[in-house]
């Protein structure tokens, strides 16, 4: 009965010792083929086309978008922002006039006090900014343009 076990046990380690030699990842080899290329190089010439040049269409000249016309009647100023305010200012008593002259329409005034507000703000930085002959030209602008506001507010 040792016989038998000994011989067994024997065997199965021989067979596990044998089974075991390699890990089964490395068994595997990737076979890399070369492949070498039997064909004939031939030069291929292609035809250039000629490049042909599109013309430009010559641009229109822009009007300078520093050109902010001041309406009739208001001073001229070497500052674009003092320019802008000017215009932007008569835009300003336009609107009121005719909110004045339609009366019931309160939406016109409310648009207006936005536009006031806006227009504060712009003068209180423009102030800052304007050399003192313009600053007086300014004001005397200012001086007529509240009389004006004026008149049309006792209309009302």
């Amino acid at each position: 009965m040792k016989n038998i076990l000994l011989s067994s046990l024997l065997c199965l380690l021989l067979s596990f010792a044998v089974s075991c030699k390699k890990d089964p990842k490395e068994d595997k080899v990737e076979v890399v083929e070369e492949v070498a290329d039997s064909t004939d190089v031939v030069e291929v010439v292609e035809e250039k086309k000629p490049v042909v040049k599109k013309k430009k269409k010559p641009k229109k000249k822009k009007p300078k978008t520093d050109e902010i016309k001041v309406p009739a009647g208001a001073p001229s100023f070497d500052s674009r922002e003092a320019r802008k305010y000017i215009r932007d200012y008569e835009a300003y008593v336009a609107k009121y006039k005719k909110a004045v002259e339609s009366k019931a329409d309160m939406d016109a005034f409310l648009k207006l006090s936005e536009s006031s507000s806006n227009l504060t703000k712009q003068y209180r930085k423009l102030i800052s900014t304007l050399p003192a002959d313009e600053i007086e030209k300014m004001s005397k602008y200012m001086q007529e343009k509240t009389k004006q506001i004026d008149a049309l507010s006792r209309q009302m």
